[in-house]
This record gives C-alpha cells, sequence and structure tokens, in this order.
C-alpha cells in the first residue's frame, strides 16, 4: 500500500478505529454505506483492514491459540449430563447439536449449542450473555434454556428445549396459510418479544430461521445471542462494545437502519424487524425490493421507503399469482386485504426513524388484533367515515340483516317495529352519553377559560373549588347536576382530597336515588363507594359496589357502566384485603371491555392498572410488574408519557421491581417517574413518595450520595407538604443510607424521630413496627450487640407473621427479616437456626418469585445460607448456595456490587 501523509492519515484513523470496534457483519455493511458516500476513503479503510487481517493471521499462527482446545463436537461424545447424537445446525457462533439425557432426570431430547473452537477465548463473553438473557425468560414462545457449562474441550455450552420445527415463512407457504392465519401466528411472535422487552431485553435479530413453528402450530422464538439488555448499556442508548461484537452476527436483510449506521439499539429496533417479517409472511417479498448487492441493501434500508404491501402483493404477474396462491388467495383480493389499515400498519412499523415507529411491540399487536377484528387502529386518523366502515365490517351480518329488514318492511310492519325499538334503544343510549359529555364539557370550559381571568395564576384546588360553585349555582335537570357533581368529586379523588370528594359524592347519590336512569345511578353509586373504600369504611363501601354493579342490566348499552363499577370494586377489594376478589372483579372487568362494542385505549390503560393493583395486592409482583408494563407501553402508544397517570404507572411498577429484589430496573424506571415530573419549578411537580422509592433503590445498589439527597430531599417536601407517611417512609430509609455509611448516631437519630410518630399514628403491630425493630436490630449488630440485635430481629419477626393485609405485606417484609436474623444467629453460635430461617426466606422467595428469574432477596438469602452451612462444617453445601447467591446478585445488583463480589470471592473458596 502506499504510504499515507499525515493529514490523510487524520482523516482515516477515526473510521479505522471504529472499523475494527465492528463485528465482521455489521463491519461489512458499515463499508457499504461508506462507499456510497466516500468511495476513495472506503477503498483505503479496505486495503488497511485487510494488512490488519494478514497481521493478526500472522500473530496467530506464531503464537498458537489462546487457550488449549480439544475436539470439536462429534456425535455419541458426552457432555455434562447429555449425549450428543447429531448437528442439527451451523452458524458463525458456532453449531447446535441434537442431544439426549443420559442420567435418567428426565426422558427428553434437547438442543446443545457450542460456541465456535474459533470464537474461544474471544466469543465467551456474549456467549454466556445468550445463557444469561435466556435464564431470564419465561415464556410458552421462547425457547427454554435447561443447562449449561464448559465441555472437556474448553467450550461453552447451553442446553436449549429442542424445537422440533419449520422457519415461520416455510411453515406459512407449506400450509398455504390465509392472511389471517399468518397475522395470528405472528401475534405469538409479538406476545414473546414483549414478555422480552418488559425484561429490558431486545433480541436485534429476528427473522424466520429465528421463529420456528411446531406441528401443532406453536410458535417458538430462538437465539438470543445477540440480545441487548437495555439496563447494561450507556444513559443514552450508545453500543458498548459487546454489543457492537454482538451487532456483527445481525442479519442484514431484517436490520434495522440503526444497526447499519451505529445508531442506539432500543425496543423499537425488534419493532422494525418484526415489520420486515410480517411484510415478508404476508407478501412474500422483501420490503427493501430485488436489491442485487449489500451496498444496495443498505442504501434502500436507511434511505428507501418500502414499497406499500398492497402494490407489492397487487403487481401482475407470475411471482405475485404464485405469492397469492400460497396465501390460499389472489393478487387482487390481497390488495383489497392490505390496502388501508395493513399499509398503514407496516408503515409505522418500518420508519426510519425509530421515534417514528410503534412505541412497543405490545401497540404493533394492538393494531393487529383491531384489524383482524376490523375495528379502528391506531394508527389511522380516527375519522367519522373510517370508523364507519370499520363499523360495517365488523357487523357484516348485523348490517345486512339491516337492510333485509328495510327491504321487507315492504312486505309488513313487524320488522320496522322491531327495527325502530332496537335503533331507539341505542339512540337513547347515544344521546345521553352525548348529554354527559357535553354538560361536563361546558363545565370545563368555563371553569379553565371564561371563569379565570387572563394571566391569573390558579392551583388545581382553586379550579375545583371554582367548579363547585358554578355547579352549585347552575340551573338545569336532575341528571346533568349528578353527572357535574361525579366529574369534580372524581377529580378530588385523583387529588387525594377524600373529604371534599366524599362530600360532593354522598350528594351525588342521595340525588341520584330519585332517578329512573339506571346508569346515573350505577356510576354515583360506585363513585361513592371508591372514596368510602379510601378512608376505611369499607364494609358500606363494599355494599354500594355490589348495589351498584346489581342495578346494571345485563345489556350491551351498559357495558361501560359496568367496567366502571368493577374497576371500583376491585380496588375496594385490594383495600379490605381481599386479593382473590379483586383480582376477580379486576379479570371481570377485562372481559367486560373485551367483549364491549365501546372500545377505548385510555379504558384498557385503567385496567391494566387495575389489574395490577389486584396482583399487587395478592402477592402475584411478577404478574403485576408485567401488568404495569403494559399499562406504560399503551400510554407511550397513545402518546400520553408526559400525563400525571403516566408517572403514577411508573412509580408503582418502579416499587413493584423493588419488592421483586431488581433494585437496578426500579431505579431505571422511578427515574423515568422523576424526569416525567419535573417542570419549570424543577422537582416541585413530584411526589416526594417517587423521589423516597428512587433513594431506596439507589440505596440497594449502593449509590449512596445519591441516595441520600433523594432520600432527604423527599423527607423536606413531605414535612413542608404535611405528608406524615412520606416522612416516616424518608427517615426508614436514610436511618438505612446512614448505617451502610457506618454514620450510626445518624441512623439513630432518624429512627429516634420516627418512632414517636408510629407509636401515636398507628396501631400495636402494624408492619411499620417491624421495620423499626429490624432497623434498630441491624444498628445494635453494628455496635457489636448480637444479644441485642437478635432480641429485636425477634421483634421484627414476630410483627411481620402476623400482620399485614391477608398477610402480603408482613410475607414481603418477613423474607427479609429472616436473612438478617440468620446473619445475626450464625456468630453468636446459633448456626441451625441461622440454616433455619435462610432456608425459611427461600421458601418465601420461591413463592412470589418465578424460578429463572433473579432477585437480591434470592441472593442475600443464599449468601445467609451458604454463610451458615460453612459455620457447621458442611463446605460443599455452603459452595453451592454461594455460587447461586453471586449469579443472583451479580443480575439483580451489577458484576461490582461489593455483595456481588463478595459472594463471587465466596463462590470460588476451595
Amino acid at each position: 500500500m502506499a504510504a499515507i501523509d499525515p493529514r490523510q492519515w487524520q482523516a482515516i484513523s477515526e473510521h479505522l478505529d471504529r472499523a475494527l470496534d465492528m463485528g465482521v457483519g455489521e463491519r461489512a455493511a458499515w463499508l457499504a454505506m461508506l462507499e456510497q458516500r466516500e468511495p476513495t476513503l472506503a477503498s483505503e479503510l479496505r486495503l488497511l483492514l485487510d494488512e490488519h487481517r494478514a497481521v493478526v493471521l500472522e500473530r496467530f499462527l506464531e503464537e498458537g491459540p489462546p487457550t488449549p482446545l480439544g475436539l470439536p463436537p462429534a456425535a455419541g461424545q458426552t457432555i455434562g449430563a447429555y449425549r450428543l447424537i447429531a448437528p442439527i445446525g451451523e452458524g458463525g457462533m458456532g453449531s447446535v447439536w441434537l442431544a439426549e439425557r443420559m442420567d435418567g432426570r428426565f426422558d427428553r431430547r434437547v438442543a446443545a449449542k457450542f460456541l465456535s473452537v474459533a470464537l474461544v477465548g474471544r466469543g465467551e463473553e456474549r456467549f454466556r450473555r445468550e445463557g444469561a438473557i435466556l435464564a431470564r425468560l419465561s415464556h410458552p414462545h421462547i425457547a427454554q434454556l435447561i443447562d449449561a457449562g464448559v465441555s472437556d474441550g474448553h467450550q461453552p455450552y447451553l442446553i436449549l428445549e429442542h424445537v422440533d420445527g419449520e422457519h415461520i415463512d416455510a411453515y406459512c407457504d407449506r400450509r398455504t396459510l390465509d392472511v389471517g392465519a399468518r397475522i395470528t401466528l405472528f401475534v405469538d411472535v409479538l406476545a414473546a418479544l414483549a414478555h422480552a422487552h418488559t425484561m429490558l431485553i431486545v433480541h436485534r435479530d429476528i427473522k424466520p430461521s429465528n421463529v420456528l413453528v411446531t406441528a401443532d402450530g406453536s410458535v417458538k422464538l430462538l437465539d438470543f445471542g445477540i440480545a441487548k439488555l437495555l439496563e447494561d448499556e450507556g444513559r443514552e442508548g450508545t453500543a458498548t462494545k459487546l454489543t457492537l461484537d454482538g451487532g456483527g452476527a445481525l442479519t442484514p436483510e431484517y436490520a434495522a437502519p440503526e444497526q447499519m449506521t451505529g445508531g442506539p439499539i432500543t425496543t423499537a429496533t425488534d419493532v422494525y424487524s418484526l415489520g420486515v417479517l410480517l411484510y415478508v409472511l404476508l407478501s412474500g417479498r422483501h420490503p427493501s425490493g430485488a436489491a442485487r448487492t449489500p451496498a444496495d441493501l443498505v442504501k434502500a434500508l436507511v434511505e428507501t421507503e418500502p414499497r406499500r404491501l398492497s402494490d407489492v402483493v397487487g403487481a401482475v404477474g407470475g411471482e405475485s399469482a404464485a405469492n397469492a396462491a400460497r396465501r390460499a388467495s389472489t393478487p387482487d383480493r390481497l390488495r383489497r386485504l392490505a390496502r388501508a389499515d395493513l399499509d398503514t400498519i407496516l408503515a409505522r412499523a418500518l420508519k426510519k426513524e425509530p421515534a417514528q415507529r410503534y412505541p412497543s411491540v405490545a401497540a404493533l399487536a394492538d393494531d393487529l388484533r383491531r384489524y383482524m377484528r376490523h375495528e379502528p387502529i391506531a394508527a389511522r386518523p380516527d375519522t367519522m367515515a373510517y370508523r364507519t366502515t370499520k363499523f360495517v365490517r365488523r357487523n357484516r351480518t348485523v348490517v345486512g340483516l339491516a337492510v333485509l329488514a328495510l327491504l321487507a318492511s315492504i312486505a309488513g310492519i313487524v320488522g320496522t317495529v322491531l327495527q325502530a325499538r332496537t335503533a331507539r334503544i341505542e339512540r337513547d343510549y347515544a344521546l345521553r352519553q352525548l348529554s354527559r359529555a357535553e354538560t361536563i364539557n361546558d363545565l370545563n370550559t368555563f371553569v379553565l377559560s371564561d371563569a379565570a381571568p387572563s394571566g391569573q395564576p390558579f392551583t388545581v384546588d382553586d379550579l375545583l373549588a371554582r367548579a363547585e360553585r358554578v355547579v352549585g349555582d347552575q340551573p338545569g335537570d336532575a341528571g346533568s347536576h349528578i353527572e357535574l357533581l361525579l366529574a369534580i368529586g372524581r377529580q378530588y379523588t385523583v387529588q387525594e382530597e377524600y373529604a371534599k370528594a366524599r362530600r360532593l359524592l354522598e350528594d351525588a347519590y342521595a340525588r341520584s336515588r330519585s332517578l329512573a336512569d339506571l346508569s346515573t345511578r350505577a356510576r354515583a353509586s360506585c363513585s361513592l363507594a371508591q372514596v368510602l373504600g379510601v378512608v376505611g369504611e369499607l364494609p358500606r363501601a363494599d355494599a354500594l359496589f355490589r348495589n351498584g354493579l346489581a342495578t346494571l342490566p345485563d345489556q350491551p348499552q351498559f357495558s361501560l357502566d359496568r367496567i366502571f363499577c368493577l374497576e371500583r370494586g376491585s380496588e375496594i377489594a385490594r383495600n379490605s384485603g381481599a386479593a382473590q376478589d379483586a383480582i376477580a372483579r379486576a379479570e371481570a372487568e377485562q372481559r367486560a371491555l373485551a367483549a364491549s362494542r365501546f372500545r377505548s385505549p385510555l379504558l384498557e390503560v385503567d385496567m391494566n392498572i387495575t389489574l395490577a393493583g389486584a396482583y399487587r395486592s395478592a402477592g402475584r409482583l411478577e404478574d403485576a410488574s408485567a401488568a404495569f408494563a403494559q399499562a406504560s407501553n399503551r400510554m407511550a402508544a397513545l402518546g400520553r408519557t408526559d400525563t400525571a397517570r403516566a408517572g403514577t404507572i411508573l412509580n408503582n411498577w418502579g416499587v413493584t421491581l423493588w419488592l421483586l429484589g431488581r433494585p437496578l430496573d426500579s431505579a431505571r424506571v422511578l427515574a423515568q417517574a422523576i424526569a416525567l415530573g419535573r417542570d419549570a419549578r424543577g422537582e416541585q411537580a413530584v411526589s416526594p413518595m417517587v423521589l423516597i422509592n428512587y433513594s431506596r433503590a439507589l440505596a440497594d445498589i449502593r449509590r449512596l450520595d445519591e441516595a441520600a439527597d433523594y432520600a432527604e430531599r423527599g423527607y423536606t417536601r413531605a414535612k413542608e407538604g404535611g405528608n406524615d407517611v412520606a416522612r416516616g417512609q424518608s427517615l426508614f430509609v436514610r436511618a438505612n443510607i446512614y448505617r451502610t455509611r457506618g454514620d450510626l448516631d445518624a441512623a439513630t437519630r432518624m429512627l429516634d424521630e420516627v418512632e414517636p410518630w408510629l407509636r401515636k399514628s398507628l396501631p400495636a403491630g402494624h408492619i411499620a413496627f417491624a421495620t423499626l425493630a429490624d432497623q434498630r436490630a441491624l444498628l445494635a449488630q453494628a455496635r457489636g450487640d448480637g444479644a441485642g440485635a437478635l432480641a429485636l430481629e425477634n421483634q421484627a419477626v414476630a410483627v411481620a407473621e402476623t400482620s399485614g393485609r391477608n398477610q402480603r405485606e408482613g410475607g414481603e417484609n418477613l423474607r427479609v427479616y429472616l436473612v438478617h436474623r440468620s446473619e445475626i444467629e450464625r456468630p453468636l453460635g446459633r448456626v441451625d437456626a441461622a440454616v433455619a430461617d435462610a432456608s425459611r426466606a427461600l421458601a418465601i422467595v420461591a413463592a412470589v418469585i418465578r424460578p429463572g428469574s433473579f432477585s437480591s432477596i434470592k441472593g442475600y438469602a443464599y449468601l445467609a445460607l451458604g454463610r451458615a452451612e460453612e459455620a457447621r462444617g458442611r463446605h460443599s453445601d455452603a459452595l453451592a448456595a454461594f455460587r447461586a447467591a453471586a449469579t443472583q446478585l451479580e443480575h439483580a445488583l451489577g458484576a461490582d456490587h461489593v455483595e456481588t463480589q463478595g459472594a463471587r470471592q465466596l463462590a470460588q473458596s476451595e
């Protein structure tokens, strides 16, 4: 190669560094794109890279491989408890073999995945990452991780569920599945990806060969080898060295534009790849067209908008006819099916800019389900003509019968009378809903615009008080007056002004008793029930809810009222500690919404929130987390991520993640809630409880300075606002932070401040007294007073065993107190008791946290168990517990956390 002068080198070196950091596949695509813009620079880079490759190869031949290598996998070879049968696949990362278990524990064939011998010494990190990712995923449409290890030949391997199936495109074509059947299968793929995204995992390599369909039609998503854990990336979404290496294994035909250009990888990356897969399934063609070279493909991905699906499937020619036949259709019929909604769905999924795509896989799935039900999709403008067309398609039979009835009316009057009666019912219902909306809109307009002097600031309470005065003076019919009272009462409830809400809702309820309108009667009853449930009058609240629900006939026009009451009934059951009733009512609300003609995205969000709260009350934390995640995704799909409701969802989701022992995930979600609440005044609009919850998660991951700052801000805000509950919580969090820092006197002052308020405000036996005793026990332990620490921790355990609504709160705290007591008992020589407490904590955790999920709570319990087993001389049992602890803590707290490092050292001791 000719010499390069310094100025040329300055221009080239930055590009060379970037190219050397890329994997082979990504580098080729990137160079092809660069060649389109700067062919001379690309040519010089290729020469330099060829020289680099030669130098690396020469050094490898001189020095030999970095680790001793055994033989590659072979039929009959034993790998752990498995015997290899035959190879079933091979790729750049390694090979996959069919295998069977030999020890008789179960009779099942599996897939053994090996890292390529050529990658040993430099590819293990990504291979280990695949194992860690699969261990986090538990879903019927994701191939399950069974085991993992390293072979005698120093090759890492994963033992996976063996999926005997076909690539999804081949499966659909061989069975001549129509468009509806293909979309149904595809929605199962979306369900699997939605689960992965709730676990903060992006797949990054969605393609037909990674989606298999078994003979019974079950979809299985494979190969998370280049998946990305979102929390492991930088805050701005920039790629790490590991993800750049992983990116080299991607499939360019199904890659998103940002994968080709080195942009941030997010869940929107998977949305794009899913759009490509759906396009191929429905048309038999790639959206980029017939790209002949890698450069053509990259150019099409980055710059060229794909043709509309309807244009592609409806094209004249032999290939279009053959593709249509494989979809049990004709080109013309496929064009009609694709026109409008499918065109719109795919166009949004395949946007070049990630922010313009569907905000989540769940949002894409929702639109596809709406398309299948002939309902309006979210991606399309909501015009009257569009909704009317959808209604006709969704109700073809009804509309057709109506037309026949109209024609038949010439022959008789009976059909006309029946039709008129039905129309009158629907008309009356629509007019009632319109009247309700107009009444409330008029009030809002007056309060927010007409009644407010220009430029004069108002608080929410000011506006609600103004609304009360307007309603009190406003003439009109009784029904409209009650609707206004209910609307204002609801807003007071949102503001947690329960005394003001109750006054208005009691008035609305009393007035509604004289009305014949069943809808208003039911809403008044259920609205008052909700507030009474919050303030503690639970028997009357439940009776009012049941009365309101029983008022409503089982007819479609009352479905929204039934949903309204069931949502409030679930909340009342939660407040009563009747967790199973809360779930039953939330699930009944879900069924009512699914059966209703009057669908609303906001109602779906409310349903998710209600269901999440019900699961939370029952201790089903993983189900609650998934429901909160879905609610958050739906808010994003509606473009409402900057609303108070979105902030509440994020806060509740973050707390649930913290209770699951996932403080890294919790801190990420709660940081979003705080950022959402900031305004020109800073964090004044953020609830102090959100600040305190965030500080608790930060303390768990040892970001102690930040944690102390947020806890103190939360304390100040709570004290200024008279929020004693938040103030008490902040004192507990601050005591824990100060103790961890070693400032035992400051921690004691925090507990001394909170104790008088607890004893004044809470009944004896409240779970807060267990937390107080636990914190004082840890302080005593830190001062070397083991006997005093044990006495206090015994108090904490005793209170937790008998307190809590339906034992849920007690159980959530009990598992932590048992671990603390185990660590106190061991140095006192109570080794058997220490083992028993740690084992009991693990049993409680197992009832809440699913197998394969990672939790710091589980990690600390294993750590306590290992130390206790070591103390009684059971070294092998201790090592097993330490290894389990290290795995749990690394994923829940991070590899650099002090507890993770300590557990790892203990696990390596012999």
